[in-house]
């Protein structure tokens, strides 16, 4: 079954959108199909692939904030573009979703939805979605979990990347608890780790002790490799497939998928759907 998972923290600078960009390379190397969406005003991960001009030239009706748009009822073929990567398909982002991204709760109601009801339809044709998230809990993020099966908290060993903990679960609990019963946390997920660093070894342990199994056993490494493909506009699993980052990267993908096994009926199914 495919599955929808929001990589989410509250916290900037902390990897979500450099792991979407580089799981999805490394899981469409191993044959598998991948969505991602960009749900970040910044628009990031679609720059990543096609750089800032591209992504400044995407109308906002063709992106990601179409599905915010309550007078709209875009249809997958309209939004989803191919990467230029076999296997990966991404929903753009846009400067144009960040009217859209309000905190004001009240007016969430006629928006938090259409993330959800575009991958109910959209998705059958994948076996994962990405979604990553901007770094705050404003309205992008929660139609991000409303729609997820799943969410993944990236976060460094350290005090200023792990701040954002305690809001990202109390935001998958409020969505757990109305528009979304059925969002599982899948997993915190160590990325930028320096094992030489003291620092980080004493905060992996203590997120270790604090987590337990709920932390990913494989961390992102800290590699310069990662930012160099990311300006050479590909994933590492297509940069420097034999790297030491690409060999992170391939266990992290391999975790993932066997977090995903163990949930239950994906989201977006007849039975778990809610008026959100």
């Amino acid at each position: 079954m495919p599955r929808t998972i929001a990589f989410l923290n509250k916290k900037g600078g902390v990897g979500k959108t450099s792991t979407c960009h580089h799981l999805a390379g490394t899981l469409a190397r191993q044959g598998r199909r991948i969505l991602l969406l960009d749900a970040d005003p910044q628009a990031s991960l679609t720059q990543g692939f096609w750089g800032p001009e591209a992504m400044r030239a995407i109308p906002g009706e063709s992106s990601v904030a179409a599905l915010f748009d309550p007078e709209s009822e875009p249809i997958p073929a309209a939004l989803i573009r191919p990467s230029g990567l076999e296997g990966i398909d991404l929903v753009p982002g846009s400067e144009a979703l960040t009217p859209y991204n309000h905190p004001d709760t009240v007016r969430w109601g006629p928006h938090q939805g259409g993330m959800r009801d575009f991958l109910a339809e959209a998705r059958d044709g994948y076996d994962l979605a990405l979604i990553d998230c901007p770094p705050n809990l404003h309205l992008c993020s929660w139609a991000a979990l409303v729609a997820a099966d799943a969410v993944v908290v990236p976060l460094q060993a350290e005090d200023y990347g792990a701040q954002g903990i305690a809001s990202v679960q109390e935001a998958v609990a409020a969505v757990r608890s109305h528009a979304n019963p059925s969002l599982h946390l899948l997993g915190y997920l160590i990325t930028m780790f320096d094992k030489r660093l003291g620092i980080h070894t004493m905060y992996e342990a203590t997120l270790r002790q604090l987590y337990g199994a709920e932390v990913f056993t494989n961390p992102f490494p800290l590699a310069k490799d990662y930012k160099e493909a990311v300006a050479a506009r590909l994933p590492i699993s297509h940069y420097k497939p034999k790297s030491a980052a690409a060999k992170a990267t391939a266990a992290v993908a391999g975790e993932l998928l066997e977090r995903c096994e163990t949930l239950g009926t994906p989201a977006g199914s007849a039975a778990d759907r809610r008026v959100a």
